[in-house]
């Protein structure tokens, strides 16, 4: 259903800008923006439940990083709801009544504020892009080729109004892109070091082939875990929760991606992205000295791990 947003039904941006603290908020979806504005209120005190319409929130991201998300949620009494169908709200005067249906059966869960996650499309619609002819798939979103260009030889598109994931970040790197090709160079789009970032509690970040997508692909894979438990920098900050994941290639080592859940997993994935982006080895990242205590010392632990030199875990 189509959500119209009121004093008491709050997009992303409404939800930035209440100015009281919602004793109890309804999330409608729980992607990114769901489960980070969620997290975010569950830490201030807010009672959240989360609607989502799939198996599990966040389903883009790997069952073993998302358990621990929602482990974290759970302890701070989040209630989350999936294979759940938002059907309604009812506006009152101190509130709202959200109706969902689960199982075939009908819900209703009151709150104060329900914040809608779902449902954004790219604003192409009736700016005049049919007009000049602009191709576009079912979604609305602009078709472009590997500089940016779309089929109109002359106009690019990036951004949100492109395939891919919404992320700020990429919108940056394919205007990157566009610039140096409209410039003459012979630049070109490649997302495969493109890092996804949820900043929840704990944040969790991807880069490069998951596991599942490195099989699908054909490619023999090694994984090496670390966990942050046995990190010394992660155990002086009491956030001991998470791991990282490295996804090398069998035949040679050669890193192809990664997956963290743990405290700053955001600037944490920059290393692995960098190593997928360059062609570097589990070795390559091992031999680098990592300053003591450091989170980063959590990435090179676990390219010991996949050499099978690990020194802090049996």
């Amino acid at each position: 259903p189509t959500f119209k947003f009121s004093k008491r039904v709050l997009s992303s941006t409404g939800a930035l800008n209440l100015t009281e603290l919602p004793g109890k908020l309804v999330v409608i979806g729980g992607g990114y923006i769901g489960t980070e504005l969620g997290s975010a209120y569950a830490n201030f005190g807010t009672k959240i439940t989360i609607i989502e319409g799939e198996k599990e929130i966040l389903n883009t991201f790997e069952k073993s990083m998302t358990a621990v998300v929602k482990r974290r949620l759970k302890k701070k009494d989040v209630e989350i709801v999936t294979n759940a169908l938002a059907k309604g709200v009812e506006e009152k005067e101190d509130g709202v009544v959200v109706t969902y249906e689960v199982g075939g059966e009908e819900k209703s869960v009151e709150a104060d504020y329900v914040l809608v996650t779902v449902g954004r499309k790219p604003n192409t619609k009736d700016i005049g892009l049919e007009q000049v002819g602009i191709e576009m798939n079912e979604r609305g979103l602009i078709k472009i080729d590997k500089q940016c260009r779309t089929n109109i030889p002359n106009i690019y598109a990036i951004g949100d109004i492109v395939e891919g994931l919404p992320l700020a970040h990429k919108a940056s790197y394919e205007g990157k892109v566009a610039a140096e090709a409209i410039s003459g160079k012979k630049s070109e789009i490649d997302y495969i070091g493109m890092p996804a970032v949820v900043f929840s509690d704990p944040e969790m970040a991807s880069v490069g082939y998951t596991e599942e997508e490195a099989k699908a692909a054909g490619i023999e894979v090694k994984v090496a875990k670390f966990p942050f438990a046995a990190n010394g920098r992660a155990l002086s900050l009491n956030e001991s929760d998470g791991s990282l994941k490295l996804i090398t290639r069998k035949e040679d080592g050669l890193v192809i991606g990664g997956q963290i859940v743990g405290p700053n997993a955001s600037d944490m994935i920059a290393e692995i992205g960098l190593a997928v982006e360059a062609g570097m080895t589990a070795e390559d990242i091992a031999l680098t000295v990592h300053a003591h205590p450091t989170l980063g010392e959590i990435t090179m632990e676990a390219a010991e791990v996949a050499l099978g030199t690990p020194i802090h875990m049996l």
